[in-house]
């Protein structure tokens, strides 16, 4: 029997998402770890790939029902704590330590409430996404749907003559995502690229320039890509975010100590062009979209992921606080000074390159799991069309197996190199494919599917109205934003 839910009031809530999160890391057993480690905390990267690589050629023989049957079967549940756990996990990142920079391209007052109202409009844009993969799930009876195919069903499930363009939703979504992921891995190669200069300007005196790093460390990435032990990265991303956590308390602890700027001094707003690169940099760091409706489908009790205190609003309010102590309080310490990266304003002690040295190895082997994502997604076609040549040996399959994850990172040294730093990719990230994903398809979906259904109440027609102030400012900031940001890199 299910214990009833209770109301919480607002103190009382905010001390029940400090406590989940506080109660999930001091008691989670080895075996929740390796679970959120496989199949939450890198963004389910870990089972979408193995579905693609170990169970294709098995399940071929097993009709649609049975495949579905097999993969839900195949997923242990995981509690709301770890769920809460994880979602922080994946937003938490090093797109954190640009929104420092983010304050100083918009003003610290602008800055913060580009940071409140795009964390609310996430979350709710979140919870869009969870009620239209229930909706659509029930109504078809099928599997729960990720991001791409919930895109589809929505389109299908909407007015007779824009059915025919579900196949399209699911294209510029998946396409979104793909360009996301590859926007990712190019801020990590930059950021690689960045820490890896300031470790040997420490340790040497001849170090060569960060043009030239980027075609150096470029053999260490393609390395990396071909571990194939799904095991051995998962130990490496649980180091990997233990380390992120001291990093984070070290760097919190020198905004608080260091020398502060007088707020006076210091300008509350700029202008129209740095708040809206500012918001490009704030939503890349706030991103998690990706992951919400694998984290959804994974949870023993789907409905806590909703409501004032679910999962995704307590998640991702405390995420926003953090941002916004980070950005705020980084930007008072360093003022106009403040570089792409705030660990890059750190002091060139053995603390300070103790903290670059950890960042470097979390960001590069973490450079791994965001290519996963572009594979899991790519591969099965260009597998199809291999199994549809005759004469293809299981060798020759490998060999462009491994071929096509080297491309990626081919391409992603490229675009690294043509934009080489983090001040201009970020918010170009953020702006275009993390605009998309955050607030504007989401809200067009979940208008697509509830619009043909209109009823004349307040909360319906409030939910409508959101959709539409969603994609209007969705729209905005990808548009005047990718003009702004192609404008600012050709000058």
């Amino acid at each position: 029997m299910e214990t009833p839910h209770r109301r919480y009031s607002i103190s009382e809530g905010l001390q029940h998402g400090v406590r989940r999160i506080s109660e999930g890391f001091l008691h989670m057993t080895n075996a929740d770890r390796m679970l959120d480690l496989h199949d939450i905390g890198m963004h389910n990267v870990q089972s979408e790939y193995q579905l693609v690589s170990k169970w294709d050629e098995a399940e071929e023989a097993l009709g649609p029902q049975q495949r579905k049957k097999s993969f839900v079967e195949r997923k242990e549940k995981i509690s709301s704590k770890f769920a809460l756990i994880n979602l922080m996990k994946g937003m938490l990142g090093a797109g954190c330590f640009s929104v420092p920079l983010a304050f100083k391209q918009s003003g610290y007052v602008a800055g913060l409430l580009i940071i409140l109202v795009l964390g609310f409009l996430c979350a709710l844009c979140m919870i869009k996404l969870v009620k239209c993969a229930g909706y659509l799930s029930k109504i078809n009876q099928s599997a729960p749907l990720d991001y791409g195919n919930m895109a589809y069903k929505a389109t299908q499930a909407s007015y007779t003559p824009i059915r025919k363009l579900a196949p399209v939703s699911r294209m510029l979504v998946n396409t979104s995502l793909c360009v996301l992921q590859l926007g990712i891995c190019c801020c990590f190669y930059i950021f690689v690229v960045y820490h890896l200069h300031e470790l040997l300007e420490f340790f040497t005196h001849d170090v060569p320039s960060r043009a030239t790093l980027f075609p150096i460390v470029l053999p260490a990435f393609i390395l990396l890509v071909s571990l194939s032990s799904m095991r051995a990265l998962s130990f490496v991303s649980l180091g990997g975010n233990f380390l992120m956590l001291i990093a984070l308390a070290v760097i919190m602890f020198q905004l608080l100590t260091t020398e502060h700027k007088k707020l006076a001094d210091l300008p509350p707003v700029t202008d129209l062009g740095g708040v809206v690169s500012a918001a490009g940099a704030i939503l890349y760091a706030l991103e998690g979209q990706a992951m919400v409706l694998p984290l959804e489908n994974r949870m023993k009790k789907p409905e806590d992921m909703k409501g004032p205190f679910g999962v995704l609003s307590v998640g991702v309010g405390m995420v926003v606080v953090i941002y916004s102590f980070a950005g705020f309080f980084g930007f008072l310490a360093y003022g106009n000074d403040v570089q792409d990266s705030i660990t890059l304003n750190l002091p060139n002690d053995h603390l300070g390159i103790f903290v670059k040295a950890v960042l470097l190895f979390v960001v590069y082997s973490g450079f791994l799991i965001q290519v996963f994502p572009i594979v899991a997604m790519i591969w099965p076609a260009i597998k199809k069309k291999l199994r549809n040549s005759c004469g293809v040996s299981t060798t020759t399959k490998r060999v462009v197996h491994f071929a096509f994850r080297y491309s990626i990172v081919v391409v992603v040294f490229l675009l690294s190199y043509a934009i080489p730093r983090l001040s201009d990719m970020v918010p170009l990230v953020g702006v275009t494919a993390g605009m998309l994903l955050a607030l504007v398809f989401p809200s067009l979906f979940h208008l697509l599917i509830f619009l043909p259904q209109f009823e004349c109440r307040i909360g319906f027609i409030l939910d409508i109205f959101l959709d539409i102030v969603c994609i209007v400012i969705g729209m905005f900031f990808v548009i005047y934003g990718f003009i702004t940001n192609v404008q600012h890199l050709m000058h």
